[in-house]
């Protein structure tokens, strides 16, 4: 008899799940059956959240697995960043990539109570994140590191690639779950459909203007990058790669500096070093307010869709307040309120 079967025939009522879990001794089996791995295994579930990240660490090697939550995309959208990731490490970039498999595929797939969930594992990222290992020297480092990935996305996509703003508005999917999730402030109800409506517009002229888009992190901030002792770094957590304005890319980064507290100086260091490898246009230094303002909403909607997942805490009962308003003074500022 089948699990599926002994449920069915308990009597008790199947639950519809948001977001399991897989047992690392699972993880475990499919890593030695799967993977070049040396030894002895030992697999520990490091974080539950967006996506389910894992300890792997054989007898020569220590590597990150992760388990994608399910999301509004598909399953199998995850080989956008793998391939990224692949033709990076091809070029010698800086960045956690995949492992391959023996078959030399960088995916496979598990079935869950909530669907088909991809995973893959990673090179480990050796030092530490960038907001423990604070210098204005690496924070330059790290924005001239940014700007050479943006110059090779253009090489992987292909000169005769036509960039699009479609994932760069994709906070559309998951405004009617931010809606639901301010059901209780009216303002928020009223204000965050009309500053989508508008930033859609907005960001539709930008690229008419010719504000560059490219192959983009779209998650970048001082946690997605490691430091070691040497000051090599490593990018990392590309999960949400895709198309969409550059400046976003680089201003998702200042945010990040903002909303982690640290001093203005780094997120200066940051653009330094990225305008020293591709300089800013007019257009992007204009709007950089803009894309500060979107970063901010993208985050708030994003944890929004995926609270069903990992609870309305981690925004509900600590930020929120302070996200709407940085969100709807800039969206005044900017023209979208």
């Amino acid at each position: 008899m089948n699990y599926v079967t002994s449920l069915v025939e308990s009597g008790l009522p199947i639950a519809d799940i948001s977001h399991s879990v897989l047992h690392p001794d699972f993880i475990a089996r499919e890593v030695k059956a799967r993977y070049p791995v040396v030894g002895k295994l030992d697999v520990w579930l490091l974080y539950r959240g967006m996506n389910d990240v894992y300890l792997v660490q054989d007898e020569t090697t220590k590597y990150a697995l992760r388990v994608w939550r399910k999301t509004y995309r598909d399953v199998d959208d995850v080989a956008y960043e793998l391939d990224f990731l692949a033709f990076l490490k091809d070029k010698a970039f800086p960045a956690s990539v995949a492992v391959p498999q023996h078959d030399g595929t960088l995916y496979w797939k598990a079935a869950t109570p909530e669907g088909a969930r991809a995973i893959a594992m990673y090179d480990w990222a050796p030092g530490r994140k960038f907001g423990d290992m604070l210098a204005e020297e690496t924070s330059f480092k790290i924005g001239a590191a940014l700007a050479q990935m943006h110059g090779l996305g253009d090489q992987w996509a292909g000169a005769d690639h036509q960039f699009t703003t479609k994932t760069a508005k994709d906070y559309n999917i998951c405004l009617p779950a931010l809606i639901d999730f301010v059901y209780d402030r009216p303002d928020d109800l009223r204000d965050y459909p009309i500053i989508a409506a508008n930033l859609d517009k907005r960001l539709d002229e930008l690229a008419a203007h010719g504000v560059p888009l490219g192959v983009c992190h779209r998650d970048f901030h001082p946690s997605n990058v490691h430091v070691d002792e040497a000051g090599t770094i490593t990018l990392l957590d590309f999960d949400a790669a895709g198309e969409d304005f550059l400046m976003q890319d680089v201003q998702n980064f200042v945010w990040g500096n903002l909303f982690y507290g640290f001093s203005e100086s780094y997120g200066t260091a940051f653009e330094d070093g990225y305008q020293s490898v591709r300089p800013f246009t007019p257009e992007e230094i204009a709007n950089k307010e803009l894309f500060l303002m979107a970063k901010a909403f993208r985050l708030v909607a994003g944890m929004a869709h995926s609270s069903t997942a990992v609870g309305r805490g981690t925004l509900r009962f600590r930020n929120l307040d302070w996200l709407g308003d940085y969100i709807k003074t800039r969206a005044r500022a900017c023209g979208l309120l």
